[in-house]
């Protein structure tokens, strides 16, 4: 996955927001000519897919344009635009396209106000023109938001599948809380939804930051084990991931300076033009920040776990950023 951050602009400020370092603090943005290189160099991976991502991705000013592009390249099989669903409607007829799918973002009715009901309104309305390739999805940030708007907007997506994921810290958290702690502490609030989704036959998919293997009991894997019996039901893919290996996304921003991911943007950004094809752009990532992440460990029984040794863990390496800056510092200057 590469992902064109088109805008720094966004209609929303959320809390946990993985790009609040960028969103809403400049206007800086891609020019069309800049676009097409970016696509040109992911397309140096035939298998690569491309997302378009923000800030807000369709406050974007060229965001109609952008799509055409993308629409009529023949060698682009389908892309996905995250977005946060309140301006697809002006989109819509550059929407409903076979390439196109949707990761909607939804957001809880005491955080946005008004834009919910516009929200509910751009979800009927992809649905009233018979558009099904879009997910919605939720972030849990706090064990105080009340997840119940969602279900709601699902019944009128008349969806049984979720996106999910648990907040990461960003950069207006100091990335020295313990991954473990944290999970523990908001477990019981996370299985409180998930059981909830699997009375309601909602299929919740997390993607980034699985939940580790080791944090879950008997009951625990029961609820999976039942989640994973409805998913067959309804044809949907597994459903919560435990235990997976991290690898770089790749976003690339204005100015066409790329990162691993946003949580890794403060520490480490490269040109796109160092790099022949965005394969080498990604072994250099995983060099430079993977191999260290997977050195690193929260505890002493993280030391000699498995899931870890295997780089299998799941633990988002946003956690272990002041660890891996260390280690690094540690073997460059031992071999030296």
């Amino acid at each position: 996955m590469a992902n064109i951050f088109l805008t720094k602009k966004c209609n929303l400020k959320c809390q946990y927001c993985f790009a609040d370092e960028f969103v809403n603090k400049s206007n800086e943005e891609y020019t069309i000519e800049d676009f097409k290189k970016v696509v040109s160099f992911i397309k140096t991976n035939k298998e690569e897919k491309i997302g378009l991502i923000g800030g807000e991705p369709t406050l974007y000013p060229y965001f109609k344009e952008v799509l055409s592009i993308l629409n009529e390249d023949k060698d682009i099989e389908n892309y996905i635009i995250y977005t946060n669903g309140i301006e697809i409607d002006k989109y819509i007829n550059e929407i409903i396209n076979s390439k196109v799918q949707l990761l909607i973002n939804c957001n809880s009715p005491k955080d946005i106000g008004r834009n919910f009901d516009k929200l509910k309104e751009n979800i009927n309305l992809l649905v009233s023109k018979n558009f099904f390739d879009f997910t919605l999805g939720i972030n849990l940030y706090s064990s105080d938001l009340d997840y119940n708007y969602i279900f709601e907007l699902l019944e009128i997506a008349k969806k049984h599948n979720l996106r999910f994921s648990t907040a990461l810290p960003n950069s207006n958290k100091e990335n020295t809380v313990n991954a473990l702690e944290n999970f523990i502490e908001f477990k019981p609030y996370l299985f409180s939804f998930l059981n909830d989704c699997c009375s309601r036959e909602i299929i919740p998919t997390n993607d980034c930051n699985a939940i580790p293997s080791c944090l879950l009991d008997n009951k625990d894997k029961q609820l999976l084990i039942r989640m994973k019996i409805l998913a067959d039901k309804y044809k949907l893919p597994s459903t919560i991931i435990t235990n997976r290996t991290c690898s770089p996304v790749i976003d690339i921003l204005p100015g066409l300076e790329a990162v691993r991911c946003f949580g890794f943007s403060k520490s480490l950004r490269v040109p796109i033009s160092k790099f022949k094809n965005i394969q080498s752009m990604r072994r250099y990532f995983y060099n430079m920040i993977d191999i260290y992440a997977s050195l690193s460990f929260e505890t002493k029984e993280c030391e000699a776990c498995t899931s870890r040794l295997y780089d299998k863990c799941g633990l988002c390496y946003t956690y272990k950023m002041r660890k891996i800056d260390e280690l690094k510092k540690f073997i460059i200057s031992h071999a030296s």
